[in-house]
């Protein structure tokens, strides 16, 4: 599917191409969003069309390991091996990560102009790669506002006993009638850290639903083994 294409949505209203946190609209310049199954495949290529002022914006991608490394904007190689990013890119360049079922975090301190962003699958989240962004951008964590976008949901994500020796027992439910499976809330995971690091939960907006369950609006690798992936981008428009 093209960059920009539009399709349906249940009704025949046309599926926008990115999500957005009304939380994260609220801060003066900031350029973000969660795309949809109709911006296409984001794996490798530009930008969503129809961003405001896209033709003035740069977008850098992650080497993405499932790890808990975290790159600057600043980094001199073009395409950094980490699962976060952390600093203040110069206005017109979005920093961006790639998901299919794990939880994008976009993480934001309006003050300084700083950015985070984290790809957080479960063993990135075992890791505390979410907590590492957020110390990485080196500011007061009750400052920071944050999103958490579209990613595989509890009703869909079942799960062995190794995720939740590396997560924690709080939050897993044993799966209906299948033993030794459980029932993931990778979100609810995110959030749990994010509050505990300090960031108010009135300031942790949640965007979209279920991968798995809404295939007409999202890639899922794990409920249809697809490859292709959402981008969840931050950035500053370009000044002037």
């Amino acid at each position: 599917m093209p960059h920009g294409a539009s399709i349906a949505e249940p009704g025949g209203r046309p599926q926008a191409l990115w999500e957005t946190s009304p939380l994260l609209a609220r801060v003066p310049g900031l350029v973000h969003g969660f795309t949809t199954r109709a911006a296409g495949d984001l794996s490798a290529g530009p930008p969503p069309r129809g961003l405001p002022g896209a033709d003035g914006f740069a977008l850098r991608l992650l080497r993405q390991v499932h790890g808990c490394r975290v790159a600057s904007p600043s980094a001199p190689e073009p395409v950094p091996e980490a699962d976060g990013w952390a600093g203040r890119p110069v206005p017109g360049v979005l920093l961006g990560i790639l998901t299919a079922d794990c939880v994008p975090v976009l993480l934001c301190h309006p003050p300084s102009r700083t950015l985070g962003l984290a790809h957080a699958g479960w063993r990135g989240i075992a890791r505390g790669v979410v907590t590492r962004v957020l110390k990485a951008m080196g500011v007061p964590a009750e400052e920071v506002w944050a999103a958490v976008g579209p990613a595989i949901g509890p009703c869909c994500y079942r799960v062995g006993p190794e995720v939740v020796r590396a997560l924690g027992p709080d939050g897993a439910a044993p799966w209906p009638g299948m033993p030794g499976r459980y029932r993931e809330d990778l979100g609810r995971r995110v959030r749990a850290q994010l509050e505990r690091a300090g960031v108010p939960a009135p300031r942790i907006d949640r965007v979209g639903g279920c991968t798995a369950c809404h295939p007409e609006r999202y890639f899922s690798h794990r409920a249809r083994g697809e490859t292709g992936r959402l981008l969840a981008f931050a950035g500053w428009a370009p000044e002037g």
